[in-house]
């Protein structure tokens, strides 16, 4: 029995043992915190941080920002007949016609596109004087009928020109008469046929409508960044729009060209798309104020502020541009140094109401 009493006495200390270890690990572990706390720390986290104050710059600005653009097509140029009857044959999508093509045939005969400043208008014979005249004459010779002089005088070598053009149109070989019927003015350019107006079979007279050509571009629309671009920076009432080499004049907010000249230079710069992106910029550059984007501290209730140092009361400012790195605010901001680190840095005045 004497044996078996020390192993009750071993048994009964572990408890003691447990508890005291539970409680000493707590203290040395607040004491290896204050230690540390209290020695040299290389982390830059424990490290105190330095106000950093930096200078407020001044510099000129050309306002900049992204548009898509797209045109806005219009009606294409629509050909007309003198001739009456019915369509033997109808016009070609896609052909170009150049002086003398067939546009259509109307029973059976060519109606031939005529190239000029102007339309004829009425049956041409000899004796006829006139600007139609004259414009007759420039049309036959470039088809190699006529080789006289363009004086406007339906003289003998006209009349000879407007017979071989006639027997070559299917008219007979003793025609010595210009009927505009027998033509389809087709402008002062060749011109493709973006679209036949009428189809074999139908019914046509003088005046009918028979082709119609490409559609220019009435317009240019211009979508500019939600809120528009006066979000971006200063454009003032005027600002150049750039797409390839093509710069034209454009009014900010407006969201529209349509000045012909401009229009036909966005298009030619597209060319063959109809839409794509240009560039807005500022016509006259703005004086502005640039700091580091870091110093810009937005508060509770949305004002953003700058602070001339860490002490000094904040500076309530409308930033004008700016990117990733540095902020531009208005050339008149009433401060020349600003803090570039507030975020780190203990602030004496909080930034809004």
């Amino acid at each position: 029995m004497r044996a078996a009493r020390p192993q009750a006495a071993a048994g009964s200390a572990a408890p003691w043992l447990v508890l005291g270890g539970l409680l000493v690990v707590p203290v040395l572990a607040m004491a290896g915190w204050l230690v540390v706390a209290h020695s040299d720390n290389p982390t830059a986290a424990a490290a105190p941080v330095d106000p950093i104050l930096v200078t407020v710059t001044h510099e000129d600005v050309t306002a900049q920002t992204v548009v898509s653009i797209a045109l806005v097509p219009a009606v294409g140029a629509q050909v007309t007949t003198s001739a009456s009857g019915t369509v033997t044959k109808a016009p070609t999508v896609g052909f170009v016609l150049n002086a003398g093509d067939v546009v259509l045939r109307v029973n059976d005969l060519p109606v031939r596109a005529f190239v000029g400043d102007a339309p004829l208008w009425r049956v041409l014979t000899l004796g006829d004087k006139g600007d139609d005249v004259r414009r007759l004459e420039m049309y036959l010779s470039a088809l190699d009928y006529y080789t006289g002089e363009f004086d406007g005088d339906f003289g003998a070598n006209l009349r000879a020109a407007v017979a071989r053009f006639n027997a070559d149109g299917g008219r007979g070989t003793k025609d010595y008469v210009f009927d505009p019927a027998s033509v389809a003015w087709i402008g002062t350019q060749p011109m493709a046929v973006a679209k036949s107006l009428v189809a074999v079979g139908a019914s046509v007279g003088p005046g009918t409508a028979v082709v119609e050509g490409p559609g220019t571009s009435a317009a240019v629309t211009v979508t500019e960044p939600q809120g528009g671009i006066a979000t971006v920076g200063e454009f003032g009432d005027a600002a150049a729009l750039v797409v390839g080499d093509a710069r034209v004049a454009y009014a900010p907010g407006s969201g529209v060209i349509t000045e012909p000249d401009a229009v036909e230079r966005i298009r030619a710069a597209l060319e063959p798309a109809t839409s794509g992106v240009a560039q807005v910029s500022a016509t006259v550059p703005t004086r502005v104020a640039t700091v580091p984007a870091s110093a810009l501290v937005q508060g509770a209730d949305g004002t953003v502020c700058v602070y001339p140092s860490a002490d000094a009361e904040p500076v309530a400012v409308s930033p004008v541009g700016g990117g990733v790195a540095s902020a531009q605010l208005p050339d008149d901001v009433a401060v020349t140094t600003v803090l570039s680190n507030p975020g780190r840095v203990a602030l004496l005045h909080p930034c809004g109401s």
